[in-house]
């Protein structure tokens, strides 16, 4: 069993690296940018690899953004219903203004006392940690 400071840094790196790194996924994901349709001409190649070109770049970061987030989201899955609910309301969600929601919103709108969601919340976002230390797809990007 992990002690206490080690489920406090998953805890850390969870909602400081991974959520931040969900939002960025879930843009690149759902881009619609097109890359430039116009050639260029150069005397050196781009890069080592041969013919490289901007669709092919946006193409893969695109799925590769894609496979990331479904990563996510099936690890998000295992996870028992009243945590990843409450994960996706806390951390997955946000207002109007770009902030996430605040937790007396979150524990009034699970039907929970603000001790229990406490207790939750930590056990939710440490499982969930788990989960994604585990995941080859997560650890890779």
């Amino acid at each position: 069993m992990a002690n206490q400071e080690n489920k406090d840094e998953l805890i850390k790196w969870v909602v400081g690296k991974c959520f931040q790194k969900y939002f960025e996924m879930e843009l690149q994901a759902n881009s619609s940018h097109l890359p430039s349709m116009t050639s260029r001409w150069t005397d050196t190649p781009m890069h080592s690899g041969g013919f490289h070109s901007s669709t092919e770049t946006v193409a893969i970061k695109k799925a590769s953004a894609t496979e990331w987030v479904e990563a996510f989201h099936s690890n998000l899955d295992c996870l028992p219903e009243l945590h990843r609910k409450l994960i996706q309301l806390k951390y997955l969600s946000r207002s109007s203004d770009g902030k996430y929601l605040s937790d007396d919103f979150v524990y009034t709108k699970l039907n929970l006392s603000r001790s229990a969601y406490y207790i939750l919340k930590k056990e939710a976002l440490y499982w969930l940690g788990l989960q994604l230390t585990d995941d080859t797809v997560i650890q890779s990007e």
